[in-house]
């Protein structure tokens, strides 16, 4: 009888492991699956770097491929970076860079093996928000929706331009309307100096922490790029950045989303992150669990296309793991205003038109 394939994710967790599976790189076929899966996975970059030692020589024009490719980006990227930190900077506007390049920088050796952003995220004070998307009007970037819009549905304002990266300034750290205003995090920034000298914030450890594990649990826990990423933040940290992360998640009512990223870590490595007793327990504490986990992982496969029942499937287990009761009645009420605000605009296109 033929054993089952193992998961393409399995198969990237071993290589990508402390200590490589040797044998996955020198099977064919069980590298064509690595390959095949790695960028969906937002992980072709490090797999190229692991393997490319380790595979036939024929096989290294592709490891070097995307190493080079990530480089030209992360390269770029640090430019426009700085490009758009000197417009607000030379109006007197503070902002803090969010995960990208600088996280890249930090954390990473070296930092072209973080999986490029497909944009460039910066916060911004609320007050500070409509003068930032004045600015970058004048410097040729248009926004994809009005500020009212974004205001009433999302964490952030995203705008295009002609020729640089997509930008996205935030307002809230994430997930949507139901997000954390991010002005609270500016008092706690650390400063990082760019490559051109120019004096840049980035959130401290505790808070980059905190916001990596809810921009991953407000993304269903698509890829393993995130959860890996935390793997390395978190296994950098001491017990004091540790603690505080923990008191951040306790504080903003977060604990849900820790506790699935807890689920996580110990399917995928076998390890908690988590330890007995670190946060409360939410109101819905025991449908937290794998089965719940792995909804959010089959709902969220990279690439995939959701029909509208999946969608809603979706924002039901959002629900589920909110902290308390209350916090789930504020998150209904949002979705239900969002809702409402996106059917209200569909309609009112449908008039403009007819």
């Amino acid at each position: 009888m033929a054993s089952e394939p193992v998961p393409p994710i399995d198969l990237l967790i071993a290589l990508l492991a402390d200590s490589p599976d040797e044998g996955l790189t020198s099977d064919p076929e069980t590298w064509a699956v690595i390959r095949e899966h790695a960028p969906r996975h937002g992980v072709a970059q490090l797999v190229a770097f692991t393997a490319r030692s380790r595979v036939p020589h024929s096989e290294r024009e592709w490891c070097d491929r995307v190493l080079t490719r990530s480089w030209a980006k992360h390269s770029r990227d640090l430019l426009c970076l700085q490009h758009a930190i000197g417009i607000l900077q030379a109006a007197g506007i503070r902002t803090l860079a969010l995960k990208g390049p600088l996280l890249a920088q930090r954390h990473y050796a070296p930092p072209f093996l973080r999986k490029p952003s497909t944009d460039i995220d910066l916060a911004v004070r609320n007050n500070d928000l409509e003068r930032s998307c004045e600015l970058f009007a004048r410097a040729g970037y248009t926004p994809v929706q009005t500020l009212p819009d974004a205001r009433a549905r999302s964490h952030h304002v995203a705008l295009t331009h002609p020729s640089e990266p997509p930008l996205e300034l935030h307002f809230r750290l994430s997930h949507g309307a139901y997000g954390i205003p991010v002005d609270e995090f500016f008092g706690r920034a650390m400063p990082y100096i760019l490559p051109d000298g120019t004096e840049a914030w980035v959130l401290n450890p505790a808070d980059e922490i905190f916001h990596l594990v809810l921009h991953r649990a407000y993304g269903r826990f698509a890829t393993l790029f995130h959860l890996q990423e935390i793997r390395r933040l978190w296994a950098a940290a001491g017990s004091q950045v540790r603690g505080e992360t923990l008191r951040r998640a306790a504080d903003h009512h977060f604990a849900g989303a820790f506790a699935l990223t807890d689920i996580a870590f110990r399917m995928h490595w076998g390890e908690r992150f988590l330890s007995d007793g670190d946060l409360p327990k939410t109101w819905l504490h025991a449908r937290i669990g794998e089965k719940l986990y792995k909804q959010f992982e089959v709902l969220s496969d990279p690439g995939r296309e959701l029909p509208l029942l999946a969608r809603l499937s979706r924002r039901w287990i959002d629900f589920q793991v909110t902290d308390r009761p209350s916090d789930a009645g504020r998150f209904a009420r949002i979705m239900l205003r969002v809702a409402w605000y996106q059917l209200w605009e569909r309609g009112w296109r449908t008039v403009r038109v007819g």
